[in-house]
């Protein structure tokens, strides 16, 4: 129940998200997947287990699968909620869970089938053993090293967009648009 209860954790603190991202995958992502795709019995469980709500369980276990496997810098395994050391019936079953949970007649108001590409794409590179082998090769010559992950992590935090400050005469609404502009961009907030 380790991924159930980081899952509830993320929901309750979803500024802790970026950070987990970069971590290995707890242990129990499965059940997270079958709470989604509208396992009762996985729903029930996670509910003796944790004093949680249905409800809660059901938004922990969605939000974890938006915010952690399907980011666009996840791998075709962190994307099925598996390890490079699952095995093929572990990875089909995942990828099944998933699209139960992501089909328009489960949740026809839900957005969340814009992620059908993500979980297609990823079972394409692992379905069989000779399209994984070749996944595992090419992940393995394009892995940064140590040196290139923390240079990519500084970077991920420096701001995108510069916007000079000598330039005040734009008007009274330019400070308010530069904080909008460098929020929605992700630059410093020092405002």
């Amino acid at each position: 129940m380790e991924a159930l209860r980081l899952a509830i954790d993320l929901l309750h603190v979803p500024s802790s998200v970026r950070r987990v991202r970069m971590d290995p995958l707890p242990q129990g992502v499965a059940i997270l997947l079958r709470i989604a795709a509208g396992d009762g019995s996985a729903v029930e469980e996670a509910v003796r287990a944790t004093d949680r709500s249905a409800e809660v369980v059901r938004e922990a276990a969605t939000f974890f699968i938006e915010q952690i496997l399907l980011t666009a810098e996840a791998d075709s395994y962190r994307v099925l909620g598996a390890t490079p050391n699952a095995t093929p019936g572990e990875l089909r079953y995942n990828m099944a869970l998933l699209l139960k949970w992501l089909h328009p007649d489960n949740a026809p108001e839900a957005q969340q089938s814009v992620f059908v590409n993500r979980v297609t794409m990823a079972w394409d590179d692992l379905k069989t053993p000779e399209r994984r082998a070749a996944y595992d090769q090419a992940k393995a010559i394009t892995k940064p090293r140590r040196s290139d992950h923390r240079r990519q992590k500084a970077l991920r935090r420096a701001p995108r967009v510069v916007i000079s400050r000598r330039n005040t005469a734009i008007g009274p609404s330019y400070g308010l648009i530069r904080r909008a502009l460098l929020f929605l961009l992700g630059g410093p907030r020092r405002w």
